[in-house]
Parts: C-alpha cells; sequence; structure tokens
C-alpha cells in the first residue's frame, strides 16, 4: 500500500547533523553531532507519529548507540508509537572489490549490521555494492557478494533491499546487473535525488518497475518553494509503474535552501500533499 512516510534523512538537521561510524576495534559507535541537536532520536518515532507518519528508515550515520539496552529502548519507541521500522540504512561496507579479503571485510561489517537490524525490530535492510567502478569483473563480486548477504539477511528475518546509492549503483543497468547475477529476491529503493543529472527520468523508468520503496527528494526555487512540476514526474513514473510502498519523504535541493525556508514537518507535510496529488485515493491517510 502507497504511504507518505519519514527517516532519519529527513530529521538529521534537527538530530544535529549526525555522522556516526561503526568502530570495528571496539564494535560502538563513535562521533559526535555537528551542531545542537533539537531532538532526541528515542523521541523521533512518537513525533512522527503525530505528525500521520507511521512507517520509517533509519540511517546507520544517524544511530548513536548500539548497545543492547538502547537498541532496545530505541525498539520500544517505535512499537509504543506504532511506527513500523521499514529498513535500516547501511550506509556503509564496500563489497565490490575482487579482492576476496577485501569483500569479505565488507560483508562481515554488513552483517554485523544486520543483526543490530534483528534487535530494532526492523523489517528490512538496505545496502549498496560500494564506491568503486562498475565492471564485468566488480558487478559479478558484487553479485557473489549480495548472494551471500541476502542470504544471512533471510535467515536473520529481514527482507534484502539495494539502491541506486554510492557510485557502484548510480547507473540503473550496473544495479540491475548486479541484482540480475545475485539470483536472489531483492527489494529496491528508488532515490529520486540520487538519479539528478540529464538521465534522471530515464534511471527513474528503469528502476521503478523493482521498487518497494521511496527517497523521495524534491527541487526548490531560490525562494524555497516546491517545483511541483519536477516533483509530481517523478511521483508519476512511479505510479505508472505500479508503485505500491512507504515514500520516505526525505529533503530538497539544494538542502540549506529546503531547510532553512521552512520548519521540517511544515516541509514534509508538503511534500505528502504532492504524493495525494499524484496518488490520490491510493494514498494511505493516517494509520
Amino acid at each position: 500500500m502507497v504511504s507518505a512516510a519519514v527517516s532519519t534523512v529527513t530529521l538529521a538537521k534537527s538530530l544535529g547533523s549526525p555522522m556516526y561510524e561503526l568502530d570495528l576495534d571496539t564494535g560502538q559507535q563513535t562521533g559526535v553531532p555537528s551542531e545542537p541537536a533539537t531532538i532526541d532520536l528515542l523521541d523521533v518515532p512518537a513525533k512522527a507519529a503525530s505528525h500521520g507518519y507511521h512507517s520509517f528508515d533509519l540511517s546507520v550515520y544517524h544511530l548513536p548507540n548500539i548497545e543492547r539496552g538502547y537498541l532496545a529502548d530505541l525498539r520500544a519507541a517505535f512499537e509504543e508509537a506504532k511506527v513500523e521500522l521499514f529498513q535500516l540504512l547501511i550506509d556503509t561496507g564496500d563489497v565490490d572489490s575482487t579482492d576476496p579479503d577485501a569483500r569479505g571485510a565488507g560483508i562481515t561489517h554488513i552483517k554485523r549490521w544486520m543483526e543490530i537490524a534483528v534487535e530494532l525490530g526492523a523489517r528490512g535492510v538496505r545496502y549498496v555494492p560500494g564506491d568503486g567502478e562498475a565492471t564485468p569483473a566488480t558487478i559479478r563480486a558484487s553479485a557473489e557478494a549480495f548472494r551471500q548477504l541476502a542470504d544471512y539477511a533471510v535467515e536473520c528475518g529481514l527482507r534484502p533491499a539495494t539502491e541506486n546509492f554510492r557510485r557502484f549503483n548510480l547507473k540503473a543497468d550496473d544495479l540491475l546487473a548486479v541484482l540480475e547475477g545475485s539470483e536472489r529476491d531483492y527489494g529496491l529503493v528508488a532515490d529520486f535525488g540520487n538519479a539528478r543529472g540529464p538521465d534522471k527520468y530515464e534511471t527513474l523508468e528503469k528502476i521503478m518497475p523493482r521498487a518497494t520503496s521511496i527517497h523521495a527528494w524534491a527541487e526548490v526555487d531560490e525562494n524555497g518553494d516546491l517545483i511541483s512540476e519536477d516533483f509530481q514526474r517523478c511521483l508519476t513514473i512511479a505510479r505508472d509503474n505500479g508503485f505500491d510502498g512507504p515514500i520516505m519523504l526525505q529533503s530538497g535541493y539544494p538542502v540549506d535552501v529546503f531547510q532553512r525556508s521552512r520548519e521540517v514537518w511544515t516541509r514534509v507535510d508538503e511534500m505528502r500533499d504532492e504524493v495525494r496529488t499524484v496518488f490520490g485515493e491510493a494514498l494511505q491517510e493516517g494509520a
């Protein structure tokens, strides 16, 4: 069912624009917010629910603590707010190397995040090959890694997915080749922002038939007003390809103009109105 949703990317500035990273030696997250936060992550699920958003993506960059007690508290916050943690976005870990040791290290890294996703009660996980160059050899290597990762995700009770994100997966044909080579059932996040450029709509047309969720980025003018023509065209590509899933209302470009011109919940509500215009009665409202 089509629904409007949000993520920690939507609320990154409110969370203090953090970029936490997993220290493999200590097994803990490191880093601090780069600016003052106005909301705590534990309070985010209830806040999202109060605005009518009941599906959520969480980036590992925005998770400050991976100790079991904290993960249990965050899981409880989602459950009490009746907000589904749709995906843990695993934004780190490279599996696109033809070197078995390097690829194995990336696989181990992503598997660790899958285990954390289970503790959080996430429905699924999203990961990508990395930032390497897509060649026939690296596509084969990535497909092999994706085969292993999909099998582990399923063992964990998670739905695996990938996205047109980071250098390797930006071109639709390369992304689809990895999925085809993996011989596994994958979800796909179609990201409007990562498709930016002269081939934006062509890229979306290629990946949207397989999309199971959307990361929706808008374009805004110098006053911060949404450029509806572009945003609605992207949404129409989704609708016309039979899209049926959550549309995570992320942010807009230029990001600084988007963020400073409206309060964050006003911004996402404006984007939800655009989704409602395109999808009409197909959009699930409220809970």
